[in-house]
């Protein structure tokens, strides 16, 4: 083979191939069916398709959820009286007003509690005379209630 042979032979497949780029001849799809899925990939999509979808409704109950169980709490919902206010801010740094407004104790056991708090919760020590204030509230606002036999609970001391 002659040399301007050899040169026009590579001159042709250097047109075809740059020819080939704008046309991009070797980029199209296969004209052949893919395959169908395997039994196992169509269970593993639907399984991920189920997970996704149990995953926003629970998301979606949540937030209903939280909306409902945690409504925004002002010191109004607690009695009117000398020592709200504080009784407010301090306990529902913890906790909501629920468990108080439940609650009907003598002076003595607010002021246990107050310690167990301390002691089991890990609650900061209140200043004396904030402690007194709150504790005069809380037995004031929450008295000890009358106790019902059929209601009492044998776990609690009396």
């Amino acid at each position: 083979m002659t040399m301007s042979r050899m040169v026009a032979g590579l001159l042709v497949l250097v047109v075809l191939v740059l020819g080939g780029q704008k046309a991009g001849w070797w980029a199209q799809p296969e004209t052949r069916a893919p395959y169908p899925p395997t039994p196992a990939a169509l269970a593993f999509a639907e399984m991920q398709r189920a997970e996704q979808a149990r995953a926003a409704a629970a998301e979606a109950e949540n937030a209903r959820l939280a909306a409902v169980q945690t409504p925004a709490e002002t010191e109004e919902v607690l009695p009117a009286g000398h020592g709200r206010a504080e009784t407010f801010a301090n306990c529902t740094a913890c906790h909501s007003t629920a468990i108080i407004r439940r609650s009907g104790l003598t002076r003595e056991r607010w002021d246990a509690l107050m310690d167990w708090m301390v002691e089991k919760q890990n609650m900061t020590p209140l200043e004396p005379d904030m402690r007194v204030l709150i504790v005069d509230y809380l037995a004031s606002a929450f008295p000890a209630r009358q106790s019902n036999p059929r209601a009492r609970n044998p776990f609690l001391s009396n």
